[in-house]
């Protein structure tokens, strides 16, 4: 790959049943008590499942019933640290092409999946060209609406990026490609990697259906027409989001000067309503200006500033 990936432990080994399998990848940091029902939901659905633990220390997800029970289908990887989004998935897409698997199914420890998530994204995948992610539409719990006009059956709609929760991606292509990138750590390594994919000829897209309820962010943020939602992060994530930001667009202006624009206005809208109308308004705003000044700096991997 062309971003390396960390070392991991692997607790389980797992093997896949077929050529063009699903590999699910759960990336896992402190998950709640209703982290091992929302894996029950996904588990019928693919052949594998890696759950990838970046909690440093505790051995809660190692104590889920589902290790014994699904034995051979599901493999633990304890980082022991917190290594980022990133690795993560590429320690998930390591572990697809080891298994043959065609594809990656890479999800969020909060997201809650439907039943029909990984038949509807298969569908839709064989309804175009050229298609190396395939995105889910979702039901935000937190705002009440979908991310994409709703409509059953196989209808998708092209997107220049989708969130990581939720996406289908084509293993061969991700692996070519060098994976998602490290160096971000966290935050804007979905849009990095779909507009990576994009530059290459391939295409993005988003189910039309809803195939699970997910939200980004905690309750507070804003939602402001044509910009969508405004999540209220931490401190830490500003800096993330708005450094990686920076980054992205600067490597993709050229080629996506619509999609750059907007998100240089979502960071202009963001700093007002951050500095106005969340908590923390303090730290928020020093975290955005330190990401920006890294962003050009190109000051990667974690963040080296602290927030209380």
């Amino acid at each position: 790959m062309g971003y390396e990936t960390s070392p991991s432990i692997l607790t389980r080994k797992m093997s896949s049943r077929h050529k063009n399998s699903v590999c699910a990848v759960v990336v896992t940091y402190f998950p709640d008590s209703g982290f091992e029902e929302r894996l029950r939901m996904i588990l019928p659905q693919v052949e594998s499942l890696v759950m990838v633990d970046n909690s440093p220390e505790g051995d809660k997800v190692r104590q889920l019933g589902i290790l014994a029970e699904y034995r051979g289908r599901v493999l633990l990887v304890e980082n022991h640290a917190n290594l980022g989004i990133a690795a993560a998935l590429n320690c998930g897409l390591e572990n697809a092409v080891q298994l043959g698997c065609k594809w990656l199914l890479t999800l969020d420890q909060d997201t809650r999946c439907f039943p029909d998530m990984v038949d509807t994204l298969l569908r839709v995948h064989g309804a175009g060209e050229r298609i190396a992610v395939v995105g889910s539409n979702y039901f935000d719990y937190r705002n009440t609406r979908t991310a994409a006009p709703a409509s059953d059956g196989d209808e998708y709609l092209e997107r220049k990026t989708v969130i990581t929760s939720g996406s289908l991606v084509d293993v061969g292509v991700a692996s070519n490609l060098g994976g998602f990138r490290e160096d971000y750590f966290i935050d804007q390594v979905d849009h990095e990697f779909c507009l990576r994919v994009r530059a290459h000829g391939y295409r993005v897209v988003i189910s039309r259906k809803p195939l699970m309820a997910h939200s980004v962010g905690t309750s507070g943020g804003a939602w402001l027409p044509f910009l969508g939602n405004f999540p209220n992060h931490p401190p830490v994530r500003k800096y993330y989001i708005v450094r990686n930001t920076v980054v992205t667009v600067f490597d993709y202006w050229r080629r996506e000067p619509e999609w750059c624009l907007r998100r240089l206005v979502r960071l202009f809208f963001g700093l007002i309503l951050m500095a106005t109308l969340e908590t923390h308004r303090v730290a928020k705003v020093l975290a955005f200006m330190r990401g920006i000044k890294d962003g050009f700096s190109r000051r990667m991997g974690i963040c080296p500033h602290e927030y209380s």
